[in-house]
């Protein structure tokens, strides 16, 4: 069987993380990426490179001479899909713009990354990732992290002050959300023989990562007086932590299985429905969970929790991760033999598929392929004939998923398949523990909602005809959960040799751990996300945002647009799989190997008193507020010298003595003089501030809307598109449920199978 994107060749002109990513993540399903490296290398090279760069051909052009810039325009004209993350306007004063060279190719599929998108007035500013990050909230509060043992276990100097991370979480946000809408070009382009220009801004992929947060503030921050009872990390009797989420009839258990239960009744505690509830008992629940997990090793609990089938991991760092057993045998992390640095071990495959499994090749060494380049020159020219009214049709027209999804990755997969102009319906459990999530724009927009009750056979009946009739299947539970309910891809591709089942869970549908559950908590906690932040005495703290259930919600919709693509081809479907453990591997993929090589290495900020990668990359206090400076390598002579400061000092008398002068004036002063010198000072804004930003609202990348619980809150809307936005996307989805009796009579009347 040939790979998902076998034939399609890609040129890309990507550097530093977004743009590489992007080809990246084709290459690993079978496209033939070209990689242009400007004549003095990579811009990120060492190990970032060796994954970055992995698995494609590579050539050096220099797009400021005549001869390698006919030759860059020639490779586009012989593409199916450019990658490139420049500033607006770099590659229109080349002559390799969008509009140039999709007149040249109407069949080509032109992908943008810039910082800010090219309408936004932020968008001539140079967008380093920490400005970009900075512009969204990416950098929250320390005060407003949302592990409250952790805030309770570091010393708050600064409660205001913003909790830096080195990983580039803007980015590959923005890289995922680029390969969807990429692969959804190329569908479409099967049916239409269309291209597109598509533009994917950095800080309105991070709009996704926060969506969650603006519509449902309230998750946000829990009262340090009232902590979340059985949720977070904990400290054991070895020093090492476990991270754990638990409901009532787990802790039950739990606690039977120590032998602690009839204590706990003893002290009041037996009723845990009304603990979880009660806020004195959750208090005193909470202070004696503290202290029995601190009585017993992380080894011990990790089991006790495994057996009882609740989600629970021990904490781990990211050495661990690139050596633990299962992220080895479901290929998370992979060892390949680097030209450089040998064998090395590193983030693995994306995504799984059942029938044209994803491949991971070493890199080359830029021009170590000679002739390469020829490969694509010697195609002849794509010569796509576009259907009239093409431009009419969104790229999922047509497509009908049915989806059994909970809580956060699932639904955000649906929502995007639908803003695509996916026909979704979503099934959701009536019952009162269902654990149906958060519901509102964010995760159910554009679907349509229905309470059924797999138990119920007559209920059961309808869900499986609708298995039987559509297109895509999406289920984001763990692995044998559906499957005991006949809803398992084994049991439907039999009757369905061409469905696309797209499966999310923790851990992925292979492997030895693929059985257990887990949540966001336990995937930051286990690949070493949780670890990279890190309070005082090594206290674990989560990131502060849901990045790997986003992330993964983005690859589940990813995987069901690359199925649909090879279903279009070849008429088969396949089951495809992605995890939380596979996006929280991929967000610290650029840090992520198992080499002691410091020269080789991107430094890397960790800890929760890291403030940035240098003085040139770093956050700064202003007399008003935070800031995030960015100055290129070369541009510190003209920091410098803007500043007043003298010349050649050291690093650190550098950060100390801008950090002094930055004091002395307010963000704006400093915004307005340094931009003017082509240094970027962003001030590093709050949730509010994006939430009423008024370009994304002039653009309707944001608008106000009625939230999941009835109130107007900013709701995520939709960015530039050379697509038709579906009606249904931009209502609110309405109560869950609110679609019952119609969905009920769709399932009912559709036909036997095979019959139409």
């Amino acid at each position: 069987m040939p790979a998902v994107l076998d034939g399609i060749r890609v040129i890309d002109f990507g550097h530093f993380v977004a743009g590489p990513l992007v080809g990246e993540i084709l290459a690993q399903n079978g496209a033939d990426v070209l990689h242009i490296d400007p004549p003095g290398g990579p811009r990120l090279g060492g190990l970032p490179d060796a994954f970055l760069n992995r698995g494609k051909r590579r050539t050096v052009l220099d797009l400021r001479r005549d001869n390698d810039l006919e030759t860059a325009r020639e490779l586009c004209v012989r593409s199916d899909v450019v990658v490139e993350n420049f500033r607006p306007g770099v590659m229109d004063r080349f002559g390799l713009g969008a509009a140039e060279m999709t007149a040249s190719n109407p069949g080509l599929i032109y992908c943008s990354l810039p910082g800010f998108a090219t309408t936004d007035p932020r968008s001539p500013s140079p967008a380093w990732e920490g400005v970009v990050m900075s512009a969204t909230a990416g950098y929250r509060r320390l005060r407003d992290h949302w592990d409250w043992k952790a805030r309770a276990s570091v010393t708050i100097d600064d409660p205001s002050r913003p909790v830096f991370t080195g990983l580039p979480i803007a980015s590959t946000t923005a890289a995922l959300l680029a390969t969807l809408k990429v692969a959804s070009a190329l569908y479409r382009r099967e049916r239409t023989g269309s291209g597109a220009h598509l533009e994917v801004p950095l800080a309105e992929a991070m709009l996704e990562v926060v969506g969650f947060h603006l519509e449902m503030p309230d998750f946000v921050s829990p009262r340090e007086d009232l902590p979340k009872a059985f949720l977070g990390s904990y400290r054991c009797a070895d020093g090492g932590f476990i991270d754990q989420v638990s409901y009532p009839r787990f802790v039950q258990r739990l606690l039977t299985a120590a032998g602690e239960w009839d204590s706990w009744c003893a002290a009041g505690l037996g009723d845990m429905p009304k603990v979880f509830t009660d806020p004195v008992l959750k208090r005193v629940a909470e202070r004696r969970f503290v202290e029995l997990i601190g009585t017993r090793p992380a080894e011990y609990w990790e089991r006790i929790f495994q057996e009882i089938g609740s989600s629970a991991v021990q904490v781990g760092t990211p050495a661990d991760w690139l050596a633990n057993e299962h992220a080895r045998q479901s290929r998370t992390v992979v060892q390949l033999d680097d030209p450089e640095f040998g064998p090395l071990a590193m983030a693995g495959v994306a995504m799984d598929f059942s029938e044209t499994p994803a491949t991971v090749g070493p890199r080359s060494l830029p021009g170590a392929e000679p002739g390469s380049m020829q490969r694509v020159l010697d195609k002849p020219a794509r010569d796509d004939a576009v259907v009239a009214g093409a431009e009419e049709e969104p790229p999922l027209a047509g497509v009908s998923v049915l989806e059994l999804s909970q809580v956060v990755a699932g639904p955000v997969s649906g929502r995007l398949l639908a803003d695509l102009g996916a026909d979704v319906v979503k099934v959701a459990n009536p019952a009162p523990d269902g654990n149906n999530g958060f519901h509102g724009s964010y995760t159910n927009r554009g679907k349509q909602t229905a309470y059924l009750n797999l138990q119920d056979p007559d209920e059961f009946a309808l869900v499986r005809a609708a298995a039987d009739h559509c297109d895509v299947l999406l289920q984001n539970y763990a692995y044998g959960a559906i499957e005991r309910y006949g809803l398992g891809y084994d049991a439907l591709r039999d009757a369905r040799p061409d469905l696309v089942y797209v499966s999310m869970s923790a851990y992925g549908r292979t492997g030895p751990w693929r059985h257990r559950r887990g949540h966001e908590n336990q995937a930051v906690a286990v690949t070493g996300l949780s670890s990279r932040y890190g309070g005082e005495q090594g206290w674990p703290m989560y990131q502060p945002y849901l990045i790997s259930d986003v992330g993964t919600g983005i690859m589940g919709a990813l995987a069901a647009v690359l199925g649909l693509f090879h279903r279009a081809r070849t008429g088969r479907g396949q089951e495809v799989s992605t995890s939380l453990t596979n996006v929280a591997t991929l967000h610290q993929a650029i840090y992520l190997f198992d080499v002691d090589n410091p020269q080789a290495r991107l430094p890397e900020p960790t800890g929760v008193d890291s403030v940035g990668w240098s003085p040139l990359q770093r956050l700064y206090q202003a007399s008003d507020g935070w800031l995030f400076l960015a100055a290129a390598p070369g541009q510190e002579d003209v920091l410098r010298r803007t500043l007043g400061l003298p010349p050649d000092r050291s690093a650190t008398a550098l950060a100390d003595e801008t950090a002094a002068i930055l004091r002395q004036h307010n963000r704006s002063h400093w915004t307005a003089l340094l931009g003017a010198e082509g240094i970027a000072a962003q001030p590093v804004r709050e949730l509010d501030d994006v939430a009423n930003d008024p370009c994304w609202h002039g653009r309707h990348v944001l608008r106000h809307a009625l939230n999941g619980e009835g109130q107007v809150s900013p709701v995520l809307g939709f960015s530039a598109s050379p697509w038709p936005i579906p009606e249904l996307a931009v209502e609110h989805p309405g109560p869950l449920g609110a679609n019952t009796a119609i969905v009920r009579s769709q399932f009912r009347h559709m036909p036997p199978l095979g019959k139409q």
